[in-house]
């Protein structure tokens, strides 16, 4: 339970880093992390059937956050989106194993599914930071490419 609570509270803090501190690009990733963290609590399965088969629910959840995370990193003027949907990829992917492997253990592929929270929150932190730095050094930071519908 520590563990949860770890957790827990470091998605708080860089979430209101990133709202407070960022851009919107920074903005819209923390509503994807939020919206995908409380659409996959709502989704998934009871403690003692968690992670024994495939948690399509949750795989639905994590694809449409990739979905999400693909726009954002084509629209953003942001490198740090490119990783985080790269990322997001691989969690997506992750789900795969317990196709091929039924008797994967459960405790492997809950930890295979979740350990990729961690990187993605971290590269939004420093892309928050990073924001920050272009603002400080240049007074602005674009937020959208040239050729992002998000502008128009």
């Amino acid at each position: 339970m520590a563990r949860i609570q770890l957790f827990q509270a470091l998605l708080i803090i860089c979430f209101s880093y990133g709202l407070i501190r960022g851009g919107r690009p920074e903005r819209f990733a923390v509503i994807i992390f939020l919206v995908g963290f409380i659409l996959t609590l709502a989704v998934a399965s009871p403690v003692t059937e968690r992670f024994s088969h495939l948690e399509v629910r949750i795989f639905l959840v994590d694809s449409a956050m990739l979905v999400c995370f693909y726009y954002l990193a084509l629209n953003a003027e942001r490198f740090w989106t490119i990783w985080l949907c790269a990322m997001q990829s691989i969690q997506v992917l992750t789900h795969l194993p317990i196709i091929i492997i039924p008797e994967l253990l459960p405790q492997a592929y809950g930890i295979v599914v979740a350990i990729w929270a961690y990187p993605m929150l971290l590269v939004l932190v420093v892309g928050t930071y990073r924001h920050q730095q272009r603002l400080r050094q240049f007074g602005v930071d674009k937020s959208w490419s040239d050729f992002s519908l998000s502008q128009k």
